[in-house]
C-alpha cells in the first residue's frame, strides 16, 4: 500500500479547470518534490511535462491513478516563492494554473507528446476513397509522416482532421504519438592550452620542442596572442576564431592528439557587442537628493514612484541602485515594456555591468530563453546573472536572490497582457513577487500612470520627484498648432501646419534632427469612394482596410487579411476612388517631396520587423545618417539622442476621441513621452502639436506641461462614475460567429450577474470594432468597489458562468474573463 507523499499534484500546461493527480512509483519514491519537471500521461495516449506542484498523502477517492513517467530534474526548478506566485496569479486573474505554468516556461522546457501521422503499410487500396479522403491520404502518402497541426494547414477543402478520423477508422493511416524534443541550445567550442602547458617554463619548453613543427608553432603562438576568459572562467579561443586566421587543420588535429590543447565546449546566449565596461556616471545635486530619498524610503516602503520628467536622468539612478544590490549579494529585475525597443537602455546597463546582465524577451530564440532560465538555475559554465532585463515574462524567471525590481515607463499599457491567458499586468505582478520574495520595487517614469500616482500620495507607495533636466537643460518649447484656422485660411502644406514646415526648416538649416510622430501606420487609412461613399472593409472584420503604398495592398490591422486596391467601386462601379487619412508612409513620402534631399528613415512595424532591423535604424539615425525620422509609438519609448531639436506631433485628435476612459490620459502620456525626445543636451528643443481643437483640456494641459490639474480632473471624474483606481473592473468577453446566439447567451449572464451585483453590471454591449476574424464579439463590465470582497465577487462570477460549459447551445460561445482590463 502506498506510503505518506505517494501522490503528486501535477500542474499540466493546459486550460482545464481541476487537480491533476498522479502515483508515484515505487522506483520513483523520494526522487520527486514540489517544483521539479515530470513526464506524465493525459488522455489515451498523450504525454506532458508538468510541474509538481505539492506531495499528497492520500489520493482522490474514486479513481485510478496514473503513474508518474520520468523526472526531468534532479533539483526543483521552482522555490515555494515561485510557485505561490502562480497560485496566486491563477486565483487573481481567474485562469487555471496551467495556462500561467504555459506563459511562465519557455517552451523548450515543457516537451510534450506530437501526434503524427503515417500510412499504414498494411492497407490495400481497393479505390474505396472519396475525393477528399484520398487527396489527405496522398498528401500523407507523398510526406511519409506529417504532425495532426500540419494537417490544419494543409490546403484541403473542408475539415482535415475529421477526414483524418475516417482515414483511420479505414485502416489507411495510423496514428501515433511522439515526445516532442526541447531546443537545440547553443555551444561552440573553444580551445586553449592543457593546464600542464600553462606555467611560464612548460611554455617556453614547449616553443622549444614546437620549432621542428612549424605549423604547430603558429598555431599555439596565435592562440596565445589572442585568447580570451570563456565561459566557466578559463582562458581560451573561440575554435571558429582561430579557423579564420587560416591555420592548418592537421596541424591542429595534432595538437589536440598530442594533448598540447584541449577543446572545451560551453553553452552560450547570443550577447552585446562587446561593450566597454565604464564605471557608473557622477550624480548631480538633483540625482542625489533622489536617490537618498530612494534608499531612505526602502527602509519601510516595499514599492516606491520615481517620478521624474523626460531626460532628468533615471536610468542613472536605476545604475547606482544596481550596484548597491550587487554589492549585497542580491540581483535585480529589470523590466521594460518592450525590449524590442530599448536597446539604447540595454547597452546602458551592459556597459556598466558587462556579461552579468541576461537579456529576456519574446524576440530572443527559444534556445536563448531557455539558456537564461538554466543560467539562473545553475545549470550552465557561466555564474548566474546578476542582472535580468527584460519583457512582462521575465517576472517569471527563477531568481534566487531577488533585491529589487525596477520598472521602467510603469505607466506603459504594454506591461498588460490581453491575450492567452494569464491576463496578467506585469507592473502588480511584480509587487506581488517582490513581497513573496522580500525584495524591494522601484517604479519610474516621467507619466505615472493614474492607479500608481494615487497609491503613491496615498501612503501606500514612498513617492520622490525629479522636476529637472539633466544638465539643466530647459523642458522643449511648446507650440500648439491650431490646423482648423491653417486650413481655412489655406496655409497647410499637404499635411503640414505653417508652425511645423517653419520648424522643420529651421532645423535643418542649423543641421539639427527632427522627429515626427504619426499613430498610424501605412498610407492611407481607408479608400472612400466619391460617388456612393463605400468604403471597402475587410470581410472578416469590422474595419476598414488600411492602403499601404510599398505592398500595394489594403491591410486589415486586425487579422492580417490582405488584397489588391480596387480599379472600381465594388458598390457603385466609380472608378473615383479616394484615399482618405495619413499613415506613416504617406508622411514619409510628402515630406520628401517638401524638403529636396532630406534623409528620411521610419519607425514601425511595417518598416522594422526584427530587433536587428530596429537597432539598425537608431544607430543610423544616431550617426546623424538621417535628418527625419517618422514612427508610431515605437518612438517614445526609451529613445536618447543628441541633435533632436524639432518634434512634430503631426495628428494630436486621433489620440484624444477614443471611447476608454483612460483615452485623456494616455494621450498625456504619449504626446509627453515624445515630447522629451527634443533638446535632451545643451539646447532647448521645441515640439510643435498640430490639433483641430486647441482649446481641449487635455490640448491646455499639455502645451502648460501642466500634469497635475490633469490628473485632479480626471481623479475627479473617475470617482465621480467609480473608474479605477476607485473601484476595481472585471470584463468578461464573449465570442460567437452568430451574432443571434451571442446575443442571447450575454442577455442570460448579464441578468444572471444582475441578479447578485445589481447595478455594478454594466452591458453586454459591442465594443468599437465588433467583429474580428468572423467572430462577433460583446463584453459585459463588472464594477467592485475597493472595500468589497473580490474574491467573492469572482467566485459569484464562475457560478454565473458555469451554466454556458454544459448548455447545448450555448457552450460554442468563447468566454474569457479579464481582472484589471485597462
Amino acid at each position: 500500500m502506498p506510503g505518506p507523499n505517494s501522490y503528486a499534484h501535477v500542474l499540466l500546461p493546459l486550460a482545464v479547470e481541476g487537480r491533476f493527480t498522479y502515483l508515484i512509483p515505487e522506483t520513483l519514491q523520494g526522487q520527486v518534490l514540489p517544483g521539479q519537471r515530470v513526464v506524465v500521461p493525459f488522455g489515451k495516449k498523450r504525454q506532458y511535462t508538468g510541474i509538481v506542484r505539492s506531495l499528497e498523502d492520500t489520493a482522490p477517492e474514486g479513481r485510478e491513478l496514473k503513474p508518474i513517467l520520468q523526472v526531468l530534474d534532479e533539483v526543483p526548478l521552482l522555490e515555494e516563492s515561485h510557485l505561490q506566485l502562480w497560485d496566486w496569479m491563477a486565483s487573481y486573474y481567474m485562469c487555471t494554473g496551467g495556462e500561467v505554468m504555459r506563459a511562465a516556461l519557455p517552451s523548450g522546457m515543457r516537451p510534450e507528446s506530437e501526434s503524427r501521422v503515417r500510412v499504414n503499410r498494411g492497407y490495400e487500396d481497393r479505390g474505396d476513397l472519396d475525393a477528399r479522403e484520398r487527396l489527405l491520404f496522398e498528401v500523407i502518402r507523398d510526406q511519409e509522416e506529417v504532425s495532426v497541426g500540419d494537417l490544419d494547414v494543409s490546403g484541403i477543402p473542408g475539415d482535415p482532421l475529421k477526414l483524418l478520423k475516417q482515414l483511420v477508422d479505414r485502416g489507411a493511416v495510423e496514428l501515433n504519438e511522439f515526445m516532442t524534443r526541447g531546443p537545440r541550445l547553443k555551444r561552440r567550442e573553444y580551445l586553449c592550452v592543457a593546464e600542464t602547458h600553462t606555467s611560464e617554463s612548460a611554455r617556453k619548453a614547449l616553443e622549444e620542442d614546437l620549432r621542428r613543427a612549424p605549423r604547430q608553432l603558429e598555431i599555439l603562438r596565435i592562440l596565445l596572442e589572442n585568447q580570451e576568459p570563456m565561459p566557466g572562467g578559463k582562458i581560451g579561443l573561440a575554435r571558429p576564431l582561430l579557423m579564420e586566421a587560416g591555420i592548418s587543420a592537421s596541424a591542429l588535429t595534432a595538437l589536440l592528439k598530442r594533448g598540447i590543447l584541449v577543446q572545451e565546449i560551453r553553452e552560450e546566449q547570443d550577447a552585446g557587442d562587446g561593450e566597454v565596461l565604464r564605471k557608473a556616471h557622477e550624480l548631480s545635486k538633483h540625482q542625489k537628493t533622489a536617490l537618498a530619498d530612494i534608499r531612505a524610503l526602502f527602509e519601510e516602503k516595499h514599492a516606491v514612484l520615481l517620478h521624474g520628467v523626460t531626460s532628468s536622468g533615471k536610468t542613472e539612478i536605476y545604475i547606482h541602485l544596481i550596484q548597491d544590490m550587487l554589492r549585497s549579494g542580491k540581483q535585480v529585475l529589470y523590466l521594460l515594456p518592450e525590449i524590442a525597443l530599448t536597446t539604447q537602455i540595454i547597452g546602458r546597463i551592459r556597459r556598466v555591468f558587462g556579461n552579468r546582465v541576461g537579456v529576456y524577451h519574446s524576440k530572443s530564440s527559444d534556445a536563448d530563453r531557455v539558456h537564461v532560465y538554466r543560467n539562473l538555475l545553475g545549470h550552465t559554465d557561466d555564474p548566474p546573472y546578476e542582472v535580468i532585463i527584460g519583457v512582462r515574462s521575465a517576472v517569471f524567471l527563477p531568481l534566487r536572490r531577488l533585491g529589487l525590481i525596477l520598472i521602467d515607463e510603469e505607466h506603459e499599457h504594454t506591461f498588460k497582457q490581453h491575450d492567452p491567458a494569464p491576463r496578467y499586468h506585469a507592473r502588480d505582478t511584480a509587487q506581488v513577487l517582490a513581497l513573496y520574495q522580500k525584495a524591494r520595487v522601484l517604479l519610474g517614469t516621467a507619466t505615472p500612470s493614474f492607479e500608481s500616482l494615487y497609491n503613491a500620495r496615498s501612503g501606500k507607495f514612498g513617492y520622490v520627484t525629479l522636476s529637472q533636466r539633466h544638465g539643466e537643460v530647459e523642458m522643449p518649447r511648446m507650440v500648439i498648432s491650431d490646423i482648423r484656422q491653417a486650413t481655412k485660411r489655406k496655409q497647410m502644406t499637404s499635411f503640414f501646419g505653417p508652425d511645423l514646415v517653419q520648424g522643420i526648416r529651421d532645423a535643418l538649416d542649423r543641421k539639427e534632427q527632427i522627429i515626427l510622430f504619426q499613430n498610424r501606420r501605412g498610407y492611407a487609412n481607408y479608400l472612400m469612394c466619391l460617388e456612393c461613399s463605400h468604403i471597402p472593409k475587410c470581410h472578416r472584420c469590422d474595419v476598414s482596410l488600411t492602403y499601404h503604398r510599398i505592398s500595394g495592398k489594403m491591410e486589415c490591422h486586425y487579422c492580417g487579411h490582405k488584397e489588391p486596391v480596387p480599379h472600381a467601386c465594388p458598390s457603385c462601379g466609380s472608378t473615383r476612388m479616394h484615399m482618405k487619412g495619413m499613415g506613416t508612409e504617406r508622411i514619409e513620402d510628402e515630406i520628401g517631396l517638401l524638403f529636396e534631399g532630406i534623409r528620411v528613415g521610419r519607425l514601425d512595424t511595417d518598416a522594422v520587423r526584427s530587433v536587428r532591423a530596429y537597432e539598425k535604424l537608431l544607430q543610423s539615425f544616431a550617426r546623424r545618417e538621417l535628418d527625419v525620422m517618422i514612427g508610431t509609438q515605437m518612438l517614445t519609448k526609451g529613445l536618447d539622442f543628441a541633435h533632436v531639436s524639432l518634434v512634430g506631433v503631426l495628428d494630436a485628435d486621433s489620440l484624444l476621441y477614443f471611447p476608454d476612459f483612460r483615452a485623456f490620459e494616455r494621450s498625456f502620456q504619449l504626446i509627453s513621452q515624445v515630447s522629451g525626445r527634443a533638446g535632451r543636451r545643451d539646447t532647448r528643443g521645441t515640439v510643435v502639436v498640430q490639433t483641430m481643437d486647441p482649446g481641449h483640456p487635455v490640448i491646455r494641459c499639455i502645451a502648460r506641461g501642466d500634469f497635475e490639474t490633469l490628473y485632479a480632473d480626471q481623479m475627479e471624474e473617475r470617482q465621480a462614475f467609480s473608474y479605477p483606481p476607485f473601484s476595481r473592473m472585471i470584463r468578461v468577453s464573449f465570442r460567437h460567429r452568430i451574432p443571434s446566439i451571442l446575443d442571447s447567451a450575454c442577455d442570460m449572464v448579464a441578468r444572471e450577474l444582475r441578479d447578485r451585483f445589481g447595478h455594478r453590471v454594466f452591458g453586454p454591449q459591442y465594443p468599437p470594432v465588433r467583429k474580428v476574424y468572423l467572430d462577433f464579439i460583446k463584453h459585459i463590465h463588472v464594477k467592485i468597489e475597493r472595500d468589497a470582497s473580490y474574491e467573492r465577487a469572482k467566485v459569484l462570477l464562475k457560478e454565473v458562468l458555469e451554466p454556458l460549459k454544459k448548455s447545448e447551445v450555448y457552450r460554442a460561445v468563447r468566454v474569457s474573463v479579464d481582472v484589471d482590463p485597462y
